[in-house]
């Protein structure tokens, strides 16, 4: 799961909150493991603290409900992580810490990448780093929001 997603269900006041919600309470109901991986997440809460300081709440709010839905983040070996966000680099113009969710998500072997960016999170880019996935033979994995994995699922 990419931060948008965690944002949203940490926020009532989020435009997708009720929307996450329900992601998440139906994703239980299909055993799905529900991961992040730590350096990404780590990462993107580090950088809002710093832009945004008085929002320390907000980020306990994302641990805490990272807890109550049974979210685990995971640790990946940094230098592996580091080298394919690298390799995902020379495909794609997206930012480096957006790359580290598609790169925690390959190397968790993830089934889907959630997101509600679409600017970041989309087909296209999922192309791009799905080559980069098959060239390496790692594991592809599929990208979207909450509602198009939702329909995949069904």
């Amino acid at each position: 799961m990419e931060l948008s997603i965690l944002i949203s269900l940490a926020n009532p006041l989020d435009l997708f909150h009720i929307q996450t919600r329900n992601f998440m309470d139906e994703l239980r109901t299909f055993g799905f493991e529900l991961v992040s991986c730590r350096q990404a997440v780590e990462m993107d809460l580090a950088i809002g603290l710093t832009r945004r300081p008085l929002r320390v709440g907000d980020a306990l709010r994302i641990l805490e409900v990272m807890d109550a839905y049974e979210i685990k983040l995971l640790s990946l070996n940094s230098r592996d992580l580091l080298l394919l966000v690298n390799e995902y680099l020379r495909e794609t113009s997206l930012k480096f810490g957006d790359l580290l969710h598609y790169a925690g998500a390959t190397l968790l072997n993830a089934d889907y990448l959630s997101s509600w960016n679409t600017d970041d999170f989309n087909k296209r880019t999922e192309e791009s780093i799905n080559n980069v996935n098959v060239r390496r033979g790692l594991k592809t994995i599929k990208v979207g929001t909450p509602n198009m994995i939702l329909r995949w699922l069904r």
